[in-house]
């Protein structure tokens, strides 16, 4: 079959990044653009049963919706599955919509998101069919439904309407449980040398080594998308999977997407001795958290290219820490220590805090401040705390209240808590923002970089836009 994967566009407010928190998406500085790796794995699966696959990056052709729908429609494909983000989700409905109509082919949708509000899909004719979970083997299996012209019924992770009008909520699709088995992601089918991070010269690409936490945040979606075991590939898979950027297409960095990537340090390690040992040349960076940091791994990390690591940090305060953050960071003495040491190893760090949570005052939030200054990261990032559908903690405050999707960008508050109200919190964010960068060597630090620092400038007064 012909078949088409599509990365809708952003909004014409912001940029979104669709894989990222869990997959429920967020928004981003203009300059990032990320590669929709998740397409990228489900198109190389259907490439491995015969398919003729395309993906369609709408932000990376920078096509609205009419050239999106233009350019999918000028492929006459059979099948057509859209990524989807919480915060356009209204818009990459209308354009699956359109698709539906204009084809007269199944239409799927996946991510997040949908995920965990499938029936709310559809309330319009916008899509037959809803990828819950993992993607892979769900849409490998419903393209072999759609080839055959058999009925959807019974396959595992996917809601879809009878003819009737009824929502059938088709068994959980169990994780794959060896991501060793999966084909490596089909980078051939992306425009390699659009995709770019902040800072960084040249291309850039994402890569996801490991899928699934432990930590169980309140707020977190990747243990809504991959669940709370830890499940990883072999450091052989992974060093095959860079040798590829590297050699084969000739990208520089990579960003691994993993929500927390030194899980198991000694897998770390291998990794990084099979890219020392290849000289790669490569320069990359992370995502991980400090209680499973250290300075050998930090020592072996930089040794290896990495040049940048996000610390989760969220919360200064033991108590948010306990019941919302997976008590990922108790000690802030170890905190801080982490912090030098990636200085003193030549690795950027980024902490990533929140602000916002049910019980959080004003002291609290002050609280992962004064932290986030002891610590002193390279660049900080203070979202608003978000509960997003399916989480404890969107069950713990959703009750009888519905929630609108569109104003879940990441720092936006959705709402205020019985200390502050969602403009307090905005404004706490604010300040967050200025009292970090406004300390005199902070400032001197700042303007040896004048072109980061106007990035930064122009990212501030770009966080809070709301959708129209």
């Amino acid at each position: 079959m012909k078949i088409v994967l599509i990365s809708p566009p952003s909004p014409p407010e912001f940029r979104v990044s669709r894989g990222l928190m869990g997959g429920f998406g967020m928004a981003v500085n203009p300059g990032l653009l990320y590669p929709p790796i998740e397409l990228a794995h489900v198109a190389s699966v259907l490439e491995a049963e015969g398919h003729e696959v395309a993906i369609h990056d709408s932000d990376a052709a920078g096509h609205g919706p009419e050239e999106t729908v233009a350019a999918v429609v000028a492929r006459s494909p059979q099948f057509i599955a859209l990524d989807s983000s919480s915060t356009s989700l209204d818009r990459d409905l209308a354009l699956a919509r359109e698709l539906r109509a204009k084809l007269k082919i199944p239409v799927a949708i996946l991510g997040s998101q949908v995920t965990f509000t499938p029936g709310e899909i559809f309330t319009q004719d916008n899509v037959d069919c809803v990828v819950r979970g993992e993607p892979e083997y769900t849409v490998r299996d419903l393209v072999r439904r759609v080839s055959a012209r058999e009925s959807f019924a019974g396959v595992e992770g996917i809601s879809w309407k009878r003819a009737d009008g009824e929502i059938v909520h088709e068994p959980e699709r169990e994780k794959i449980k060896n991501l060793d088995e999966l084909p490596l992601p089909a980078r051939h089918l992306l425009d390699n040398a659009a995709y770019r991070f902040p800072g960084v010269d040249g291309a850039i690409t994402t890569l996801k080594s490991s899928r699934g936490c432990p930590l169980d945040c309140s707020f977190c979606g990747y243990t809504l998308a991959q669940g709370l075991r830890f499940r990883f590939r072999s450091p052989e898979n992974v060093l095959a999977e860079l040798i590829e950027i590297r050699r084969k297409f000739g990208i520089g960095h990579v960003v691994f997407r993993d929500p927390i990537f030194t899980t198991r340090k000694d897998r770390i390690h291998a990794i990084c001795d099979g890219m020392i040992a290849e000289k790669l040349e490569l320069e990359w960076q992370c995502e991980t958290a400090v209680k499973v940091l250290d300075r050998p791994l930090l020592e072996k990390m930089a040794k290896a290219g990495c040049v940048h690591i996000s610390l989760g940090v969220e919360s200064g305060n033991a108590e948010i820490q306990k019941k919302h953050c997976g008590s990922k960071l108790l000690d802030k003495a170890q905190a801080v220590q982490v912090f030098k040491d990636a200085r003193e190893v030549g690795i950027e760090t980024r902490a990533f805090c929140m602000i916002g949570f049910p019980e959080e005052t004003e002291a609290m939030a002050d609280e992962t401040l004064e932290l986030v200054e002891r610590c002193d990261p390279d660049q900080v990032q203070f979202c608003a705390v978000t509960a997003y559908p399916g989480t404890p903690l969107y069950k713990m405050l959703k009750g009888e209240r519905d929630f609108d999707y569109a104003t879940m960008t990441g720092f936006q508050a959705l709402e205020g808590n019985e200390h502050m109200s969602a403009a307090q919190i905005e404004a706490k964010i604010r300040e967050a923002y200025r009292r970090f960068y406004r300390r005199p060597h902070r400032l001197a630090r700042e303007l040896k970089s004048p072109l980061r620092l106007a990035g930064k400038v122009a990212r501030y007064f770009t966080l809070f836009r709301k959708r129209a």
